[in-house]
């Protein structure tokens, strides 16, 4: 997880990529604000010989913007650096990007910050391919 949000706040120049901590923030004008979310275990399978698991780990980013082009824009930039390094620098055997699922939203939270509905919204799920020495990654 410490090299995909590496990864993300060295390639998305300008947005502002964080991980998610359910506190509010603010989406910065004229850029995306990123968000990496923990995630879960999406698999985790036996090799044998010696006892290894491989892991999938589902990370899902959310990418808010005002405008839906600004917010395309950098769904764009963040499949691209997975293009280019989807090993994120040897941490992790490949990682693959995942369906986007696009929505309009009005989020009052955000609002105390300064933003105004509506925030073009967009999640990513990101699965991160690695083998481990435990189930648990």
């Amino acid at each position: 997880m410490a090299a995909l949000l590496a990864l993300l706040q060295g390639g998305l120049t300008g947005h502002r990529v964080l991980a998610a901590t359910g506190t509010p923030e603010p989406i910065p004008s004229g850029f995306a604000l990123i968000l990496l979310h923990d995630g879960s275990c999406e698999a985790a399978e036996p090799l044998l010989s010696p006892l290894r698991y491989e892991i999938i780990w589902n990370a899902p980013v959310t990418l808010d913007a005002d405008t839906a082009a600004i917010r395309d824009g950098a769904v764009e930039a963040l499949a691209a650096l997975l293009v280019a390094d989807p090993g994120l620098g040897g941490a992790v055997d490949w990682a693959e990007i995942g369906m986007p699922e696009a929505e309009v939203m009005s989020s009052p939270s955000l609002e105390g910050h300064g933003q105004l509905p509506p925030v073009f919204s967009i999640s990513v799920p990101i699965r991160l391919h690695y083998v481990a020495d435990s189930p648990a990654g």
